[in-house]
């Protein structure tokens, strides 16, 4: 597979990146694809009890990782929660080399993360956004496109339309996120000047995932319309269709779902669905690349299918 300047910097054997999904992204997850050649993520409220704390609980999933793999992992931090500080600490504290940041400026946070030595990737949704994370010194970028899974950028611009724009006005790496779940979907990303992947609902839909196995199987039984796309006037998520899916949708067009209203409905749902197998009463995030997804398998049969597959697709191209 293609050996990008993504894995030059993050000292991987793939260009592949796991995504740090809220309460799925745990250390058995990160440390299983990361053991397999691509980058794992871990996030502070992975499998995190009802009244946990994120901070002990992060600590908890980084020492935990430390111990399943002796390669390179990072965590993912959305920089909008109050205590990012004290996260961005703890990450520090207990020896993480690579950061991912999404959900607020990397203005903040950038600098300190440099003085310490870290990698930092930040994600955007936009040209503008790319140019700014990439003057505030991060060392890639992920072009998020409408089609991942979870908050999504209100412009709704496609993948495959946002990454090359993207491409052409950086310097830095780019890294694809959004639909992607299988090797068809890593050679379009390269194709379009991409020098990895940000893969997520694939990876949750894997035995190493602390997700709730009704969540896997709603997965695996999604087809091409199985999301949508739900929230307030300015945070959209896409989420797997279903009865807690239909009545946000509802709440959110009578102009009833206020974005604090739906970042709190994230936050006390989300855990619901994904974690508890609640689906028809919690949010399930899903990306619209689930219909792609046909089982539940091991991280290392994903990996397989992702590095074979990409020569695979290349030599029919030929």
């Amino acid at each position: 597979m293609l050996q990008s300047r993504v894995c030059q910097i993050l000292g991987i054997e793939y260009p592949i990146l796991q995504a740090g999904m809220p309460w799925l992204a745990n250390a058995e997850l990160a440390a299983a694809v990361s053991n397999e050649g691509g980058l794992g993520l871990v996030t502070p409220t992975a499998g995190l009890g009802a009244q946990g704390d994120v901070v002990s609980n992060l600590r908890k999933q980084i020492h935990r990782t430390h111990s399943l793999t002796d390669r390179p992992f990072g965590v993912h931090i959305f920089l909008g929660v109050p205590n990012v500080q004290n996260l961005l600490e703890a990450a520090l504290t207990e020896g993480v080399k690579v950061v991912v940041t999404s959900g607020g400026s990397p203005a903040l946070h950038t600098g300190y993360l440099k003085d310490n030595e870290v990698k930092v990737i930040h994600m955007v949704a936009s040209v503008r956004h790319a140019k700014g994370a990439e003057a505030q010194g991060v060392d890639m970028v992920i072009a998020e496109g409408f089609e991942g899974a979870g908050l999504r950028g209100y412009d709704g611009i496609p993948t495959f339309v946002l990454l090359p724009q993207v491409v052409d006005a950086v310097e830095i790496p780019v890294v694809a996120s959004g639909g992607i779940a299988d090797a068809r979907g890593l050679v379009a990303a390269f194709a379009l000047g991409a020098e990895g992947v940000h893969i997520g609902t694939r990876f949750a839909a894997t035995h190493e995932c602390v997700a709730h196995p009704a969540y896997k199987e709603a997965i695996v039984k999604a087809i091409d319309t199985g999301t949508m796309v739900v929230g307030g006037r300015r945070m959209h998520a896409r989420l797997l269709k279903g009865e807690a899916a239909s009545r946000l949708q509802e709440m959110a067009g009578g102009n009833a779902l206020e974005d604090e209203r739906w970042e709190a409905l994230l936050w006390e749902q989300a855990r619901a669905a994904l974690l508890e197998g609640r689906l028809d009463e919690g949010i399930a995030s899903c990306g619209a690349g689930a219909g792609i997804i046909t089982e539940v398998l091991s991280v290392a049969q994903v990996m397989k299918m992702l590095v074979e597959g990409y020569n695979e697709v290349l030599s029919r191209l030929k």
